[in-house]
């Protein structure tokens, strides 16, 4: 081995590193924007892996412009792709620094270890000893790399078991969870320095004025990694309870709404039968107004009668009360706003699917079908309800008209129509409604579906039924 060869293999490895690092980069990109995995961001991982190979193989570029080049690159992509995540982009970034600059620490110090240990062995008077000692200098690097890959895959690995699935951030967030990445990615930075410094017309060697540092140094970036790691916890478990609290509070008003919905139930059966029982005392009074050829009176009489029993007239009638009473509230809801309401929908005896959850399901939908048909122009409103049967499921669709525009929340499986001022923590109302449609159907063993085509949105819920015997 010659200093020539030790030259072409670090020119060989520029490249390969360029691209490793682009590789893991992604690798903790995938862990935090799960969802996006279309032929735009392949298109775009393989750009960003192809500009650091050229930017690192060009000698006119310094490491930090390359490092701020690709991460202009990946924020501007992330605003444009994921609006109103940058400040995940950014915590992302940091976070591969950090990893990138523990990894090198620990590598770094294994492979100063290495390689001290084979030239201690080599004999300086032999003939082949420039030649052994850049081999065992190659050989070093080769560890360096391969240790380096091995520790920042399996920092992945443990951060991808710990985060488990795509979380939202505030800025707030981030700069709680970056600090310990900002003081990792420094102290890479400040050591990289310390590793050979000129002094007077000798070299300072870190490594080897102070051979303690060879384990000192990877312990700290060990336990920087772990605080990183413990903070990424604490905070999903924390934005867990938060979201516990949150559907506990709107289960909370669900029943609230429910026993409403059920007193206006038993209120109307109970103006029902009072209305039978009077019925006879109407009629009396009818025909004695009749006998006495008051026709004006009686025409008074039968209107304001009518007005009653309007009143208390149901358009649809479902077979449940329950369903009868939340299906009308929202027609007349509807028909207040200017809203087509179309149902086809009937509940039978034979049904084993609670009417109180099909209740929980009824109100988010056509709540959120009102709320999203009230921003439109008056005669683009429509909403139609729908139940049909397959074999033992129950489907409820509900297709209404809106202004296409949904707010997808990263990592999220419903869309979100409006925002929540003040609170970008807090899932908006509607994606909370539509959440606790899902949390029915998972319930039921079924599914919850939600198509867009153009300006119509419809949700399909299905729901199990349990089989009779």
């Amino acid at each position: 081995m010659s200093l020539a060869d030790y030259e072409r293999f670090n020119t060989f490895c520029d490249p390969y590193l360029a691209f490793l690092q682009s590789f893991l980069f992604l690798a903790i990109w995938d862990i935090f924007y799960r969802s996006g995995r279309g032929k735009k961001e392949v298109l775009f991982a393989g750009m960003l892996a192809a500009v650091n190979v050229v930017l690192r193989l060009c000698p006119f570029v310094p490491g930090v412009g390359r490092y701020v080049t690709l991460a202009a690159m990946i924020l501007v992509y992330c605003h444009i792709r994921y609006k109103g995540t940058l400040q995940k982009a950014v915590f992302t970034l940091l976070l591969f620094y950090n990893f990138h600059g523990m990894s090198f620490l620990i590598s770094s110090s294994f492979y100063q270890f290495v390689t001290d240990q084979m030239l201690e062995r080599l004999d300086v008077q032999d003939a082949a000893y420039i030649q052994h000692m850049y081999g065992s200098l190659i050989v070093g690097q080769v560890c360096n790399l391969f240790l380096y890959t091995i520790v920042f895959i399996l920092m992945t690995w443990i951060l991808k078991k710990v985060v488990r699935r795509p979380l939202f951030m505030s800025w707030l967030d981030t700069v709680f969870l970056s600090a310990l990445n900002v003081v990792g990615s420094m102290l890479a930075w400040m050591v990289v320095d310390l590793l050979m410094v000129p002094v007077d017309k000798e070299i300072f060697c870190l490594f080897i004025q102070k051979k303690e540092m060879v384990w000192r140094i990877p312990m700290i970036a060990i336990l920087l990694y772990t605080g990183e790691i413990s903070a990424v916890y604490i905070f999903r478990k924390y934005k867990e309870l938060q979201s516990e609290r949150e559907k506990h509070f709107v289960e909370e008003q669900q029943m609230k709404a429910m026993k409403r919905r059920l007193e206006e139930a038993e209120q109307f059966y109970g103006s029902i039968r009072k209305v039978r029982h009077e019925m006879k005392n109407h009629m009396a009074n009818i025909k004695g107004l009749v006998a006495g050829e008051k026709y004006g009176e009686v025409e008074t009489y039968i209107a304001k009668l009518d007005e009653t029993i309007q009143e208390l007239d149901y358009r649809f009638s479902t077979g449940n009360a329950v369903t009868d009473v939340i299906i009308n509230d929202k027609y007349r809801r509807a028909a207040n706003a200017g809203i087509g309401f179309s149902v086809k929908f009937e509940y039978r005896e034979t049904d084993t699917v609670s009417a109180f959850d099909l209740g929980v399901v009824l109100n988010n939908l056509l709540d959120n079908a009102i709320e999203a048909c009230e921003k439109l122009e008056q005669e683009k409103r429509r909403i139609s309800l729908t139940l049909k049967r397959k074999n033992h499921f129950l489907l409820i669709e509900v297709e209404n008209s809106f202004d296409g525009k949904l707010e997808w929340k990263d990592g999220e499986t419903v869309p979100a129509t409006t925002k929540q001022a003040g609170r970008p923590d807090i899932l908006p109302e509607h994606g909370i409604g539509l959440k606790n449609v899902q949390d029915v159907a998972e319930r039921y063993l079924g599914s919850m579906d939600i198509r867009t085509a153009g300006d119509v949105f419809r949700v399909t819920v299905m729901l199990q039924q349990e089989e009779r015997v």
